[in-house]
C-alpha cells in the first residue's frame, strides 16, 4: 500500500498537471487537492489547493497539507474540520493532526457546535483521544464571531480558562468572566446551565454576588433582589436572595442546588415573608409568618426504575398570587421546575399543594408504581375532612397482544386517612380484554372488563360494616365505518380538488353492579361504579387536499343513558336526563398560518346552548401574529374574551405584543399587556407594563440565548 501510494503521488508530480487529484492514502483515508508533491523520499506528502480529507468521524477542508503516512500525522493549514463526534465545525489557521486517533493541536481555533448553537473562539487548542476538547483560554456565546480578528468581541461573551468538553456536554473551567462587548461586566461565581446544551458552567464555583432584580408596581411599590450565592461543596451551593419592597417589607428567598452524583440531583426553595404591612389584596385570615417551600429530587440510576420526591408547602395560597414577583415568585419556580425536571407544579389558585415520594419499575410489559402523598390543603372545607393518600401501589401488565386479543391486568392497593370520618385501605384488581375484528366494510372492537374492589375500613364513619366489597363487569361493542369521496371544482374556483371522509360510529356500553350499594369515595374511579346502560354515536368528518391534509374536522356525537331513562320521568336535574348534551367541535388549519377551533354543546331540556369556546389564530395576515378566543359557560355564567396582537418592525429587530383579557359578565378588564422587544440573534432586550384591576406593574428582561436571562420573563414572549 505504502509503494502504490509513492507511485501514484510520483506520477501526479511527474504530470505537473493543474487538475484534481485523488487516491487512497490510508486504509480507511481519501485524500484529494489540486497538487500533490512527494518530499523526503516519500516520507511526506505535500498536498495544496482545496485539500480534501475525508476518514471516519471527521472531514478535512484545506488549502496546504503535509502528511506523513508512516505516522498518519498532519500539518494543515488555513482549515476547517467537520468533527461528527461533536457535531461540531473547527475553523483555524494551522494546526497538527493526528489521523490515527482525531487528536488536534491549534494555537487559536473557532469552533461552532451545530445543535446546540454555541460558538467559541479557543485559543491553546487541543483534542485528544478520548474526543475532548481542551483549551488554555476560550470565549463563548451564541453571538456571531470573528474569527479572523484577535481583539474582536461579540455582543456578550463568557470568557473561561481551562475548560474541558467532554463528548457527552459536559465542561468545566477555572475562570468565568461575563463581558459585554469588551467590557468585563462581573465573575460568575454560580455553576450556570445552558438550557440548549445541558452544560454545566464551571468550576470552582465561588462564593459571591449574583445580578440583581428589580421589580416595580403600585401594590409592592419598588423592589429590589441581590442574591449571594455561596457553594457550600461540590455538590451543595446555596443562594440567598433578599427582596425588599418600599410597601411589604423585606422577602427572604433562599435556594439550594444538590447534585450529589450524576444520578442524583436536587433542587429546593424557601420563601419566607413576616407580613406586618398588610395590602389591599391580602385576605384578613392570611397569617403574619408567610412561607411557601417547595423542592424536587430525581434518582434515575437503574435503566428501568427510578426515584422521584416533590414537596410543596404554603402558609396561605393568597401568598403565592399577591408575591409573585422576584426569583421565588411562583411563575419563576414553575418554569425553573419544567427546565429542570420536566415537572410542574399545582396552580397558584389551587387549593391545595402536593408533597409525594414515588418509585416506579418497567420492562417489557410490566409496569410498577409505588407512591405516598400528602396534600396540603388551603380551601375552606374543614382540613381534619380531608383524604390523604398516604400509600399507593399500582401493578400493571400492559395490553399485549395473544392469539388476536389485548388483554391486560391490573393490580391496585391504597391506604387514605384522615382525621374525622372514615378511613382504611382500598384495593383493586381490574382485568380487561379486547377483541378487534373486522367485518365486511365495519371496524369493530369488543371488550369486557371485571372489576373488584375491597374496602377495609379503620374508622366506619357512617357505614354499618367495615368491610364492603364491590364487583363490577363491563362490556362495549364499537363499530365503524369510513367513506371516502373525491371532489373537484372548476371555475370560477380554479382547478383544486379535495377528498371528504365520513366516519360514522356507534358504541354501547355496559355495567352491571354487584355487592354493596353504597360504597366509600376513595379515589376517582369510586364515583363510576353505578350500574349503566348507555349507547354513544357520532359522526366525524374529514376534510384534505393535497395542500394540507385534513384542514377541515367536524366531529359530532351524543350519549343515551337508558339506565337514566328508566327514572327520567322523576329526573328534575338536566345531567340526571336520558340524552347527554350533543358536542359539536369543528377545527381547521391551513399551512401553519391559519387555525380555528369551534367547540358547543346543546341541552335538549331547557338550557339549549351551554358552552361556546371559540379560538382563532391568524399569523403573517395584516400583522405578524392574532390570537382571539371567546369562551362561554351559561352553567357557570362565564363569558370570557381574550385578545392578542403582535407585529415585527425594522427588519424584525423591534417586536410589539398586546394582550387584553376582558370580563363580559363584570364587565371589567381582567389584564392588560404591553410589551416590547429589540431582538437580535443571540439577545433579546424587553420591557413591558401589565394592568389588572388589583395591580400595575413594569417589568425588564435581559435575555441571552443559550445563557439565560435576567428580569422577569414576559408571558407572551415571541
Amino acid at each position: 500500500m505504502k509503494f502504490l501510494i509513492f507511485l501514484f503521488a510520483a506520477i501526479f508530480f511527474i504530470s505537473q498537471t493543474k487538475e484534481t487529484f485523488s487516491y487512497p492514502a490510508g486504509k480507511s483515508l481519501e485524500l484529494t487537492a489540486k497538487r500533490v508533491e512527494v518530499l523526503s523520499n516519500g516520507r511526506k506528502i505535500l498536498a495544496e489547493g482545496d485539500v480534501i480529507i475525508e476518514k471516519e468521524n471527521l472531514l478535512l477542508y484545506a488549502e496546504r497539507v503535509i502528511y506523513e503516512p508512516n505516522t498518519e500525522l498532519v500539518e494543515i493549514e488555513k482549515f476547517k474540520l467537520f468533527d461528527f463526534t461533536h457535531n461540531a465545525t473547527i475553523i483555524g489557521d494551522e494546526a497538527h493532526l493526528d489521523l490515527r486517533n482525531g487528536e488536534i493541536y491549534s494555537s487559536k481555533v473557532f469552533i461552532y457546535l451545530k445543535k446546540e448553537g454555541f460558538r467559541l473562539k479557543a485559543w491553546n487548542f487541543s483534542k485528544n483521544a478520548l474526543n475532548e476538547y481542551r483549551a488554555k483560554r476560550a470565549l463563548i456565546t451564541t453571538c456571531e464571531l470573528d474569527c479572523e480578528r484577535e481583539e474582536e468581541f461579540p455582543p456578550w461573551s463568557v470568557e473561561v480558562r481551562d475548560i474541558i468538553l467532554t463528548p457527552e456536554g459536559t465542561s468545566e473551567a477555572k475562570a468565568t468572566l461575563f463581558r459585554i462587548s469588551k467590557v468585563p461586566v462581573f465573575y460568575l461565581p454560580k455553576k450556570i446551565y445552558l438550557p440548549s446544551a445541558h452544560i454545566p458552567i464551571f468550576e470552582p464555583r465561588k462564593a459571591g454576588f449574583l445580578p440583581p432584580s428589580i421589580s416595580q408596581g403600585n401594590r409592592l411599590g419598588f423592589g429590589i433582589q441581590l442574591p449571594y450565592f455561596y457553594p457550600l461543596t461540590d455538590q451543595i451551593d446555596f443562594t440567598l436572595a433578599p427582596f425588599y419592597t418600599t410597601k411589604r417589607g423585606l422577602i427572604w428567598d433562599l435556594e439550594s442546588q444538590v447534585t450529589l452524583t450524576e444520578e442524583i440531583k436536587g433542587l429546593f426553595k424557601f420563601r419566607y415573608l413576616r407580613d406586618t404591612k398588610r395590602g389591599e389584596y391580602a385576605t384578613s385570615e392570611a397569617p403574619k409568618n408567610r412561607y411557601w417551600i417547595t423542592g424536587k429530587v430525581d434518582y434515575s440510576k437503574g435503566k428501568n426504575w427510578d426515584l422521584h420526591l416533590d414537596v410543596d408547602f404554603v402558609s396561605d395560597k393568597d401568598f403565592l398570587e399577591e408575591f409573585n414577583v422576584g426569583e421565588g415568585g411562583f411563575d419563576q419556580v414553575k418554569k425553573l421546575y419544567l427546565e429542570r425536571f420536566s415537572r410542574d407544579i399545582e396552580d397558584k389558585s389551587q387549593d391545595y399543594r402536593s408533597t409525594r415520594f414515588w418509585g416506579q419499575y418497567y420492562k417489557h410489559s410490566f409496569y410498577g408504581l409505588f407512591s405516598s402523598k400528602y396534600l396540603d390543603y388551603e380551601g375552606t372545607q374543614d382540613k381534619k375532612e380531608v383524604l390523604q393518600p398516604l400509600t399507593g401501589l399500582y401493578i400493571s401488565l400492559l395490553p399485549f397482544e395473544f392469539k388476536g386479543t389485548m388483554p391486560s391486568l391490573n393490580l391496585t392497593y391504597d391506604y387514605l386517612y384522615r382525621e374525622r370520618n372514615y378511613y382504611g385501605s382500598r384495593a383493586g384488581l381490574n382485568f380487561e380484554i379486547s377483541y378487534p375484528f373486522s367485518f365486511s366494510f365495519l371496524k369493530n372492537e369488543f371488550k369486557v372488563n371485571s372489576k373488584n374492589y375491597l374496602y377495609f375500613l379503620e374508622d366506619k364513619g357512617n357505614f354499618s360494616d367495615d368491610t364492603l366489597s364491590v364487583n363490577l363487569f363491563e362490556a362495549s361493542f364499537t363499530t365503524y365505518t369510513q367513506f371516502y369521496k373525491n371532489y373537484s371544482l372548476g371555475l370560477p374556483f380554479g382547478p383544486y380538488s379535495f377528498t371528504h371522509i365520513l366516519k360514522p360510529y356507534v358504541s354501547f356500553f355496559y355495567r352491571k353492579e354487584a355487592g354493596s350499594s353504597e360504597i366509600p369515595l376513595f379515589v376517582y374511579e369510586d364515583y363510576f361504579t353505578n350500574k349503566a346502560k348507555a349507547l354513544e354515536y357520532g359522526l366525524w368528518q374529514f376534510f384534505s387536499s393535497p395542500q394540507q391534509k385534513n384542514f377541515l374536522v367536524i366531529k359530532a356525537y351524543q350519549q343515551y343513558d337508558f339506565t337514566k331513562a328508566e327514572r327520567s320521568a322523576t329526573a328534575t336535574k338536566a345531567e340526571e336526563r336520558p340524552l347527554s348534551d350533543l358536542y359539536l367541535q369543528i377545527v381547521s388549519t391551513w399551512k401553519g398560518r391559519f387555525s380555528m377551533r369551534y367547540d358547543t354543546t346543546y341541552n335538549f331540556y331547557g338550557y339549549g346552548f351551554k358552552k361556546h369556546s371559540f379560538n382563532l389564530s391568524l399569523r403573517d395576515f395584516w400583522l405578524e401574529r392574532i390570537d382571539f378566543t371567546y369562551q362561554e359557560d351559561k352553567a357557570w355564567n362565564t363569558r370570557q374574551a381574550t385578545l392578542r396582537v403582535g407585529e415585527y418592525f425594522f427588519n424584525n429587530r423591534l417586536a410589539l405584543d398586546y394582550y387584553i383579557s376582558r370580563n363580559l359578565i363584570a364587565d371589567e378588564t381582567s389584564e392588560q399587556r404591553l410589551e416590547a422587544f429589540y431582538l437580535r440573534e443571540c439577545y433579546l432586550l424587553g420591557f413591558g407594563v401589565s394592568i389588572t384591576p388589583r395591580d400595575t406593574k413594569f417589568y425588564f428582561r435581559v435575555d441571552l440565548r443559550g445563557l439565560g436571562g435576567l428580569g422577569e420573563r414576559p408571558q407572551y414572549l415571541p
